[in-house]
């Protein structure tokens, strides 16, 4: 029949038909808990979160760890998100980062390699909270696209811009310097010495199909 009362007391383990009870296998500080088979959960010992720090690792010596951190400086100003890329021992190799650049510079990263076969990058800024915008692409087949050109570079590097000069610039410290620069109508490479300024121009003028040489 059926028995009911405000409290029942006494031991439980001769009951039957009760529901199947969740089990928790393998857990420690701080690993991520994922679903086994039927009712049983597991603690991820390669899957772990700290409450800043979000660890992927192979569980194997030596292998190399996929972290997204929030604060990687460890100066707990919190002024970092970046995607680390760090061996075993903790050594960084290699990053992503989304931070404040100059007091007021907000970088963002975008990935999109799945569906498309490219890898983007784009940044934007806090200062006026401006939304992000593309800034360079990696292709599927290698090209990589700087500036207006960013969706279908041409070229193994293109540079591109909507307005103004495109320019790339080449130096070591304190050691002459080398400009590549598109201007009204005129490709241009630049020499100048470690002071910035140019001793050397060599001008191909499109619109009357003539080279320019010019020193300072």
């Amino acid at each position: 029949g059926i028995i009911t009362a405000t409290s029942f007391v006494g031991s439980g383990a001769n009951l039957t038909n009760l529901p199947s009870q969740l089990t928790l296998s393998n857990n420690a500080d701080n690993r991520v808990i994922t679903g086994g088979s039927g009712t049983n959960l597991v603690g991820e010992s390669n899957l772990t979160f700290d409450g800043s720090t979000f660890t992927v690792s192979s569980g194997t010596s030596g292998d190399c760890k996929l972290i997204i951190e929030a604060d990687t400086d460890n100066n707990n100003e919190g002024d970092n998100a970046t995607l680390v890329f760090k061996q075993d021992g903790g050594l960084e190799v290699s990053s992503i980062g989304h931070g404040l650049l100059s007091g007021d510079q907000n970088g963002l990263v975008l990935a999109n390699s799945c569906s498309n076969g490219y890898i983007s990058f784009a940044t934007g800024s806090t200062n006026g909270h401006t939304n992000a915008t593309e800034r360079l692409r990696i292709r599927d087949n290698g090209n990589i696209g700087i500036g207006n050109r960013t969706s279908s570079p041409d070229n193994l590097l293109h540079v591109h811009t909507a307005s103004g000069d495109a320019v790339i610039h080449i130096e070591a410290a304190a050691d002459p310097k080398l400009r590549l620069r598109a201007h009204s109508g005129e490709s241009i490479i630049q020499f100048a010495d470690a002071s910035s300024s140019n001793t050397g121009e060599i001008n191909y003028v499109h619109s009357g199909d003539y080279l320019k040489f010019h020193v300072n």
